[in-house]
């Protein structure tokens, strides 16, 4: 699937002359999000080790209640989980293209040691394109063994037969390799880009950080599960009884629930406000109580449930185009196609919008241009084809779902690279161009 930026008319390359990339301009939403997500989990994470380890199982298990040993075999699984996990989301919040340069400040120092040790290394595009270059000869040399042609080479172009490039940011025209994406927020090329994600500031790829991603979204529900599932009754008890204090507070009902502007914000701000508002006095009027009954329970529980909700939903459904060989960023683009195309349709008689669109369509069309060149054994002559595969076609897909999750979800040291175009999708490439025979 061609890549290519979605430029204006103006913008297009003229002959031999590339296109200018413009400057971003605005603040990206990612970007913004990506700097408050890992900071709202570092927090949420400080609270809930508070009450699940120091006020629980420390203070109450251990010194309250004297049941040492059950706090033992009950940390036990849970730390294991959450290192587990902590060691996932760090491998792709610390992924780096290479070592920063040294003599860096000691601040630059630190970080670049952390992201050597825990950080994955993304893949780098030059090697991905030398390494896909050198799976597609073996695989030609294999399904050709009995042809009359020799010296067959199979590379990405655009569908004038030109090298695909990327323009944009500070790519400057370099060459892309199969299933490699331009990220916009990180402002370069990424070999299998699934998407850049604001939990972690940084890309998923498939040959990088895709694996530890899912596994740390997996994580996710045991580890809340395990951890706060013994204080699920402590919560709900907190809950019902700050909520009662709050319903019969004179003072909280005087300055919250009897004013008319409690309402602005519907019936599930009014109840947020009157129950934070009432946290503080509940907590002051009720001394002798458990180290974990704290009011911070009910909403660590709360916020952990959402936590869990979305960490489940991105894994399921990441899954589930995987198990189809498709990316995240395919299925967005697919789905930027569809709605172009009804678009197109409901567009008037106007040729500079239908032109603005189709330009767009083709840049988001569900398929990927092939230059086949090979020599004839007869002739001696050089001889090249263009031709187009498409997604519907089996371009992504490497056979069977399992197949698919393999070699997207396998380390980027495997000897076939992870994003290669599948030997399927090469036979038919193969077959458009006239070199292999269809299979019955």
């Amino acid at each position: 699937m061609s890549d290519q930026s979605l430029l204006k008319p103006s913008e297009l390359p003229n002959g031999n002359a590339h296109p200018v990339s413009q400057p971003r301009k605005g603040i990206r939403l990612n970007r913004v999000l990506g700097r408050i997500v890992p900071i709202i989990l570092l927090i949420y994470i400080a609270y809930t080790y508070d009450l699940v380890v120091i006020r629980y199982a420390f203070r109450d298990l251990h010194g309250e209640q004297e049941r040492t040993l059950t706090a033992i075999l009950w940390l036990l699984p849970t730390h294991s989980l959450f290192l587990w996990s902590l060691r996932a989301y760090l491998r792709v919040f610390f992924a780096h293209d290479r070592l920063p340069a040294s003599g860096a400040t000691n601040y630059s120092g630190v970080i670049s040691w952390l992201r050597a040790r825990l950080g994955a290394t993304f893949s780098d595009s030059d090697r991905a394109q030398h390494e896909d270059e050198q799976h597609i000869a073996q695989s030609v040399l294999t399904l050709l063994k009995a042809s009359s042609c020799s010296d067959v080479r199979v590379k990405l172009c655009q569908p004038d037969g030109q090298p695909l490039r990327c323009w944009r940011d500070s790519c400057n025209g370099n060459l892309k390799a199969f299933r490699t994406r331009h990220c916009g927020d990180c402002g370069v090329c990424r070999v299998g880009f699934d998407h850049h994600c604001a939990w972690f500031d940084n890309d998923v790829t498939a040959a990088a950080t895709l694996r530890p991603f899912i596994g740390f979204l997996i994580s996710i529900p045991p580890l809340y599960l395990l951890g706060l599932g013994p204080l699920f009754p402590t919560a709900w008890r907190m809950l019902r009884r700050i909520q009662s204090f709050t319903s019969n507070d004179p003072g909280i009902r005087a300055a919250w629930w009897s004013k008319w502007y409690s309402w602005i914000g519907g019936p599930a701000f009014r109840w947020m406000v009157g129950f934070a508002l009432g946290t503080s006095r509940w907590s002051n009027s009720t001394p002798g109580r458990m180290p974990h009954e704290s009011p911070r329970a009910p909403v660590l529980v709360a916020v952990g449930a959402v936590f869990v909700f979305v960490a489940t939903a991105l894994a399921t459904s990441s899954l589930t185009h995987l198990r189809y060989g498709k990316l995240t960023v395919d299925v967005e683009r697919s789905k930027a196609f569809r709605k172009l195309q009804r678009q197109l349709e409901k567009v008037d008689n106007s040729q500079t919008r239908v032109d603005a669109i189709r330009l767009k369509m083709d840049s988001l069309a569900p398929g990927q241009h092939f230059k086949v060149s090979w020599t004839d054994r007869v002739s001696t002559q050089r001889q090249e084809r263009v031709v187009s595969l498409s997604v519907y076609e089996g371009l992504l897909s490497h056979g069977s779902p399992w197949a698919n999750l393999r070699r997207l979800l396998s380390n980027s040291t495997d000897t076939t690279p992870a994003c290669s175009l599948s030997d399927t999708a090469l036979r038919k490439v193969l077959e458009k161009a006239s070199l292999l025979i269809p299979a019955p």
